[in-house]
């Protein structure tokens, strides 16, 4: 920032040198003189070369506007720098040259001059390279008062030495004043008389007088007690005198006063000095008295420290930098075996090799060779900062030696008998060892942790193993191992709160990550002065997976059941419907035989084929009960598809259901039995019509088959736009009996049957389901190698076997056993019926047959227990003997049938099956008059 600019100083409208910065200049720089005549130039050339060897540059100048320099001396290069011609003009060349700071005194100047005809100021002006010095500028008017010329004449010399002489003068006076103003000690100055000329503040002080009072007065009467004072007023004159003084060239120690009468002691010593040849005298006076205090303030803590030490109970020593025992109590005298001031001057070797014999092993170490004790003793004080090491004695006491180091490079060594602590922690290690031992081998997994912040304090090696960790080097926080850490605040709280927790449920989480279930047991206890959580961790995803374990085998268990309930309902109602199915099959396929009629041919064939596919149905029912297929052949699945719609068509139709085929061409084939499989997929297109009776709006069935090429297997699906299953009982949708429909309205057999067939077919089915995007039931079987199909079943005439024979049916079934008789009549043979197995048992008594058809469950006595007495009574007939029976799922007759051996007619019957049969065994065993 600039400074102030200079302007004006002359009153009115009259000339100035100085002028303000931004007012115009006539003639910014005016080079030469004006025009004058020629006198004056010789005259101005004679003053020039008078000032040419000068060192002062002499200028001469006008203050009327606009203020001009017309003459500057041509030695002005060689003082200030520029060139004479470079300051001729305008006034404001000169007022730019003036440091900034200094052209407020300049106008000031300017003002004198104005005033007074003269002035002179000092200022800095700046050299052409930039550098300002010092100038002295002394002005005087030449012109007579009223004269309108205003003419002034400068004469301007350095003064830069001059300035620079007079800074460092007043810096070292000022130096010189600072060190004796702010000196810790007392300074008196005095001339070569010995009076003093100053004193100061510190002497000033001590002594209760003033600069004033203190000057002009004698040293000695201003210091110096009354009894004293004599004395050293001689020794001060002679040294004066003389200029040397044994005494005053050293500290001497005085009794001193102050003003007021007070004493202390002092210690001075007086320096003599030279300034401008003449001598002077510098006496330093300091206060001894605190020193002395302190001295006997040390003397006696000395002494306390003496009598402290000595009634240490351990030992103790201090020893100088040199290694040499300064001071020592009894304690450590004794055991060395003499007083205390006797190992005063021993080095710590001096030490160590006297107590050498005592010690057994040192800092673990067993003491062995002299020189190895020695050196390790040595090696050991000569580390920068020792540790404490332990001794044990020969007598089985315990020592620890800690050696430290002093401020003034010596050593202290204590010795602390630690035989009982030492003992105490052995016994304690033995404790801790034990109790470590314990935890280490218990197989539940203990730790225990900081209560505030979760900081694993101890953790056994089960307890690691249960959590995946090894050895860490940081800290390993409890909490780190809970998924969410509030079940660990609650943890704590609770325990806060009771002290215990048993069985603290929460989902844990190993060091990978692995989450687990877990039981903590804990205990709140109090270690080292803050709370500590001891804790045992019991890993439940075993029992949890036993649990659950027992929860699937119950359920298996409770399905088996079902099953069960299911396989006797199947076997009561296939028993049920045998016996009139069959009769409506026979007669049907009897009438279709001999009818001669063809439209009542036709009608009889019709009937046979709706009680056929009702036996076939039965037959399914109990194919399923028994978990394997009736009959295995290759199948498309195309064509099941495409049948099982056809079957549900008018129904679908009647629903306003829209049915859309979706079907993989060219698929494979599965190998199963065609009935079982096509009622599946009916099963499931019915059970989707179901569904979509609840749906207002299109409803839509679609069906698509595909293959799936990684795993070979054929994909069925079935899916409608209806509500779909709602996720909390899609896991039970394949139970037996399980349904949500009314009464009235299922069963819940429907879907176990289809999972029963597709399983015992190996393949899976499942639901797929979204709330508001209907159900998908997805089927999935292995594919097979196409084979040639089988040829279709055709009723083909038997052959004729060797002669009529006689044959026994057994059958409390009327219509059954009628139907049988009408059968085997047509083929020629003699029939006879029994009505149980009692009655049947009475006709093979008193008559022969070739041939004894038997039903399995009749009244009084059934076809097991008939076989039973046949065998006893009359053997022969044993092997004779063929069984008809519409229940196969009771584990009683399947095992009677394995055992028995003997053909079974499965029911409903058709004359095919009882024509062939019979043929079979009658071929085999022969009429029985031929035996």
């Amino acid at each position: 920032m600039r400074g102030r600019e200079l302007s004006s100083v002359t009153p009115g409208n009259g000339p100035s040198v100085f002028r303000t910065a931004g007012e115009p200049d006539a003639d910014p720089i005016r080079r030469g003189p004006p025009a004058a005549a020629g006198p004056i130039d010789r005259d101005r050339m004679l003053l020039d070369f008078a000032m040419s060897q000068s060192p002062a540059v002499l200028y001469l100048g006008t203050l009327e506007e606009p203020g001009l320099v017309h003459f500057v001396s041509s030695n002005a290069q060689q003082v200030i720098g520029h060139p004479a011609a470079r300051l001729l003009g305008c006034v404001s060349v000169w007022r730019d040259l003036v440091h900034p700071e200094d052209r407020a005194a300049c106008a000031a100047a300017t003002q004198r001059l104005v005033a007074e005809g003269q002035s002179v100021q000092e200022y800095r002006l700046r050299r052409p390279d930039g550098r300002y010095v010092w100038v002295r500028d002394q002005l005087r008017l030449t012109s007579l008062p009223g004269d309108p010329a205003r003419e002034y004449v400068g004469c301007l010399i350095d003064v830069s030495r001059e300035k620079d002489a007079q800074a460092e003068l007043r810096r070292v006076n000022a130096l010189r004043r600072a060190i004796i103003e702010t000196s810790m000690v007392a300074v008196v100055t005095m001339d070569a008389d010995g009076l003093v000329i100053d004193v100061n503040p510190v002497a000033q002080q001590m002594f209760g007088c003033s600069g004033e009072e203190a000057e002009g007065t004698n040293l000695c009467d201003l210091i110096v007690a009354e009894p004293e004072r004599e004395h050293y007023r001689q020794v001060f004159a002679r040294y004066r005198a003389r200029g040397v003084s044994s005494v005053l060239d050293e500290r001497m120690e005085i009794s001193a006063a102050r003003r007021d009468g007070g004493r202390f002691p002092a210690e001075i010593v007086i320096k003599r000095v030279c300034v401008d040849d003449a001598p002077m005298y510098v006496a330093e006076i300091r206060d001894l008295s605190e020193r002395m205090a302190a001295e006997a303030t040390q003397r006696r803590l000395m002494q306390m420290l003496r009598d402290a030490v000595d009634s240490m109970p351990a030992g103790f020593a201090l020893s100088d930098p040199q290694g040499r025992v300064v001071l020592c109590n009894r304690a450590l005298s004794e055991e060395c075996g003499c007083p205390p001031e006797d190992l005063v001057g021993w080095s710590h070797e001096d030490l160590m090799r006297r107590l050498q014999s005592q010690i057994r092993r040192l800092d673990g170490h067993t003491v062995e060779a002299p020189e190895a004790f020695q050196a390790q003793v040595t090696g050991w004080l000569l580390s920068s900062n020792p540790a404490p090491v332990e001794a044990e004695l020969n007598s089985g006491e315990w020592r620890l030696i800690a050696v430290s180091p002093t401020s003034d490079g010596g050593r202290v060594t204590i010795r602390h008998d630690i035989t009982k602590l030492k003992r105490a922690e052995l016994a304690l290690r033995d404790g801790e060892a034990l109790i470590r031992q314990v935890l280490e081998a218990c197989p539940a997994p203990v730790s225990m942790t900081h209560a505030a912040d979760g900081l694993i304090i101890y953790e056994s090696p089960a307890a690691q193993a249960l959590f995946e960790r090894g050895q860490v080097g940081g800290p390993v926080y409890a909490t780190d191992f809970f998924v969410d850490r509030r079940d660990r605040d609650r943890y704590v709280a609770r325990l806060r709160q009771t002290g215990s927790v048993d069985g603290f449920e929460v989902e844990l989480k190993r060091s990978s990550g692995e989450p687990f279930r877990a039981a903590i047991s804990a205990r709140m206890i109090e270690w080292h002065g803050t709370q500590a959580i001891v804790s045992a961790v019991y890993d439940l995803t075993e029992r949890h997976s036993v649990e659950a374990e027992m929860a699937r085998q119950r359920e298996a268990l409770h399905q088996s059941e079902k099953l069960a309930a299911l396989g006797e309902l199947l076997a009561s109602v296939a028993h049920e419907l045998n016996n009139p199915l069959s009769v409506v099959v026979g007669q049907a396929l009897l009438l279709q035989e001999t009818a001669r009629d063809g439209a009542i041919a036709d009608r009889a064939a019709r009937i046979g084929n709706a009680a056929d596919r009702c036996a076939r149905i039965i037959r399914t029912f109990l194919a399923m009960a028994r978990q394997q297929p009736a009959e295995r052949r290759p199948l498309d699945v195309n064509a099941l598809a495409t049948s099982a719609v056809e079957m549900t068509a008018y129904s679908l139709q009647a629903s306003n259901i829209d049915v859309k085929l979706s079907l993989a061409p060219g698929l494979p084939q599965v190998e199963g039995d065609s009935d079982q499989l096509k009622q599946v997929v009916t099963n499931l297109i019915l059970n989707a019509q179901k569904a979509l009776e609840e749906t207002d709006g299109w409803r839509r069935i679609k069906i698509t088959t595909r293959l799936r090429e990684k795993s070979r297997e054929i994909v069925l699906k079935v899916k409608d736009n209806g509500p779909g299953i709602p996720e909390g009982i899609r896991s039970r949708i394949f139970e037996p009996f399980f349904t949500t429909r009314q009464v009235a309205y299922g069963t819940g057999i429907g879907l176990a049957f289809c999972h029963r067939i597709i399983t015992t077919h190996g393949g899976t089915i499942e639901a797929e389901s979204s709330r508001g995007e209907g159900a998908t039931m997805v089927v999935r079987l292995p594919a097979v190698r196409a084979r040639p199909l089988p040829a279709t079943d055709v009723a083909e005439p038997l052959a004729a076997s060797t002669g009529p024979a006689r044959i026994l049916v057994a059958d409390d079934d009327v219509a059954v056993a009628e139907l049988l008789a009408d059968i085997l009549r047509e083929d020629g043979h003699g029939v006879v019926i029994a009505r149980s197995g009692s009655d049947a048992l009475e006709r093979v008594s008193t008559a022969d047959f070739d041939l004894i058809l038997s039903d399995l469950r009749m009244p009084d006595l059934d076809g097991p227990a008939m076989f039973a007495a046949l065998v006893q009574r009359r053997p022969e007939l044993a092997e004779r003997v063929a069984f008809v029976t519409g229940d196969t799922l009771s584990p009683r007759i399947r095992e009677f049938l394995a055992a028995a051996g003997r053909p079974c007619i499965e029911k409903p019957l058709t004359p095919r099956e009882v024509r062939a049969t019979v043929r079979r065994l009658i071929d085999l065993v022969g009429p029985i008059g031929k035996e």
